[in-house]
């Protein structure tokens, strides 16, 4: 599948206008926060605020696909997924195979994150329900929420934004439509709708009306006017408040090339009880031992990092900790991360933070790997610093393991404002640690690393995430 199917094509498109309408006044209304659902009692809670009637429509995945709520079998039947059943219900009714099957794979559209977007707004718009929202569940995993509390209202035209949600609307979708679009709009307002020489025009409370250019099914321009036929300004769409990020934007850009180059050393531990006191570990890396570790069967010697209590949420250095991480802290304004004790208890993930602090500090100590130590309250993290142990080499394979896991751990602590920033400067600072040339040119869609005759692209999407990689030789992956 490279674009949706001509029966949800034709069935969305009347309802898209009224959909990123609703959407835009549930972002204008509805403050982001931690987020959460209780799928028995079809509740959802965003922050401090608690809405009925709300449940789950479904998850996209790290491999482009998307399943619908109904389709678990640990949620499907709850409350909490019977707007997802509805849609099920309509897609068999329409003959619509988004809507009708369990799992929907997105893999070959140009962005499949884009077009999981795309496919909830839609749903929102189809259902008639008040808002969605979704929020990453680790790694570059999300879950989509639908709300439809009475206490979020149900919009209204606002002359300032109709206009840009109409343009919007006839864009989202390939193949036209435009006529559709705006009868759609209309429709859902229950407003005069006329055609005139070169498109439509919809009578619009007020006084005011939107006046719509079109060539065919193609939109050209849209306006809004009022009874003196004086254009009125357009405004931006609204956009969800950013709640500061837990990592500022600057730290975090600073951490992702050491921790991507640390992440491939990571490693795992057996045969050793935890102890005060820990100076050599049994590791084994989690890249195998040809490419990271030279040393015979023993244990390898350690220095602790730190060590981080699950229960309480609260990192606590090792001794004096890792100066040069906890100054970078202080200089990018994050002296709440440079303590010699961190509440990670806001952090919406706190074993990323972790993680990638651990990976970070074992990098800044000149460490190729560390390792994790279960004890009674949570984990305890060391630095490898054994002399035997060397770096992890890189191939293309390499490479794009490596990238596709720190992908995954810096993810979850981005937003659009900040994603691209980050991971470009993790994709980059992994190349230039290995002295693999970087190829920008069909940047910021995707970044180049060449290893001879072979290359690495890793690509991004709209967000600025990164959406994969692929290897080949030189030139091919362009065919």
């Amino acid at each position: 599948m490279e674009t949706f199917s001509d029966a949800l094509l034709s069935l969305a498109r009347g309802h898209l206008g009224g959909a990123i309408e609703q959407y835009s006044v549930f972002q204008q209304h509805v403050r982001p926060g931690p987020t959460r659902v209780d799928h028995r009692s079809g509740r959802v809670w965003l922050g401090d605020r608690e809405f009925t009637a709300s449940g789950e429509l479904g998850t996209y995945a790290e491999d482009h696909t998307f399943r619908w709520a109904w389709a678990k079998s640990a949620v499907g039947g709850t409350p909490g997924a019977a707007a997802s059943a509805r849609l099920r219900d309509l897609g068999l009714r329409h003959g619509v195979p988004e809507f009708a099957s369990e799992l929907v794979d997105l893999s070959r559209f140009p962005d499949p994150m884009l077009a999981a977007d795309h496919l909830a707004i839609i749903a929102l718009g189809v259902l008639g329900v008040r808002g969605m929202t979704k929020f990453n569940h680790g790694g570059r995993a999300y879950a989509f929420l639908l709300v439809d509390d009475e206490s979020v209202p149900v919009a209204e035209p606002d002359p300032g934004l109709v206009a840009g949600i109409v343009r919007a609307a006839a864009q989202m979708l390939p193949g036209g439509g435009a006529r559709t679009v705006v009868a759609g709009y209309a429709r859902r307002h229950h407003a005069a709708l006329r055609d005139t020489a070169d498109g439509m025009e919809v009578q619009l409370p007020d006084g005011y009306r939107l006046i719509v250019r079109l060539d065919g099914e193609y939109l050209l321009d849209a306006v809004v006017v009022d009874a003196g036929r004086g254009d009125v300004d357009a405004a931006p769409l609204p956009r969800a408040e950013r709640i500061p990020p837990f990592v500022p934007d600057a730290l975090l850009s600073a951490l992702a090339a050491p921790a991507a180059i640390t992440v491939g050393g990571r490693g795992s531990l057996r045969g050793l009880a935890p102890t005060a006191a820990v100076s050599a570990l049994w590791w084994e890396p989690m890249f195998g031992d040809g490419d990271v570790v030279a040393v015979p069967d023993r244990p390898v010697a350690v220095t602790e990092i730190g060590g981080y209590d699950t229960e309480t949420k609260i990192w606590t250095w090792a001794g004096t900790g890792v100066p040069e991480l906890r100054e970078l802290a202080r200089d990018h304004g994050a002296a709440h991360l440079a303590g010699d004790r961190v509440d990670l208890g806001s952090s919406a993930h706190p074993d990323a933070v972790v993680t990638a602090f651990v990976a970070a500090a074992a990098h800044l100590r000149g460490a190729p790997g560390w390792a994790a130590l279960p004890d009674g309250a949570g984990w305890r993290y060391f630095a490898i610093t054994d002399e035997a142990v060397r770096p992890l080499r890189t191939d293309p394979g390499v490479a794009a393991l490596v990238i596709e896991t720190a992908a995954d751990l810096l993810h979850p602590l981005t937003d659009p404002d900040s994603r691209y920033a980050t991971m470009r400067a993790m994709v980059t600072g992994y190349f230039d640690r290995h002295r693999v040339p970087i190829l920008t040119f069909g940047e910021p869609q995707m970044l180049l690393g060449q290893f001879g005759l072979y290359e690495l692209r890793v690509e991004f999407d709209s967000t600025g995430g990164i959406l994969g990689t692929r290897t080949g030789m030189l030139g091919q992956l362009m065919i």
